[in-house]
């Protein structure tokens, strides 16, 4: 009996050690980890207007939904950083959209954690380009044989128009 209360204490003792460890490199990286989505995300933007700098795209404060993250508005453009669900991870990407016309502009994907070759089609440029001038609050394409990474996509620029909407 004696023997299992020392391996009981030491067990609690050893947890709490490697659970306050962990909690420690957790607040050391978090912010680190923060910064470099934001540097990423900046970055994408650049890379779908080139033509602009940095401090030309305004974050429109207030904005949040279950796969929203984040707007800027940059000229008559709302671009979204939007994070949904797919078969295993999901995808993160930004998409443009005229507020004027409701066209899609631009879409950048950022990320992707579905299956390789057929969830990660949503990265490539033939979906790039299926969405890109179409109006977003309208029936967008889906990827055969990836619609589970695909649609929600879709359904995520869908969401995002008729949140722009709202903010005109």
């Amino acid at each position: 009996m004696k023997k299992a209360i020392h391996l009981g204490v030491f067990l609690a003792v050893v947890s709490a050690i490697a659970g306050g460890a962990l909690s420690y490199v957790n607040g050391i990286t978090s912010p680190i980890i923060e910064e470099n989505k934001l540097a990423v995300e900046k970055e994408s933007l650049l890379v779908m207007y080139p033509e602009a700098t940095a401090d030309d795209f305004e974050i429109v404060d207030g904005v949040s939904t279950d796969t929203i993250t984040k707007v800027y508005k940059y000229n008559d453009f709302y671009i979204f950083n939007l994070v949904v669900s797919g078969y295993k991870e999901g995808t993160t990407f930004l998409v443009s959209i005229d507020s004027n016309t409701e066209v899609i502009d631009k879409y950048q994907p950022l990320s992707n954690g579905d299956t390789k070759g057929i969830g990660s089609k949503v990265m490539d440029e033939p979906f790039k380009t299926s969405l890109e001038g179409k109006v977003a609050s309208e029936q967008l394409d889906t990827i055969s044989g990836a619609t589970v990474s695909s649609t929600p996509v879709v359904k995520g620029i869908n969401e995002a128009c008729e949140v722009m909407k709202g903010l005109k």
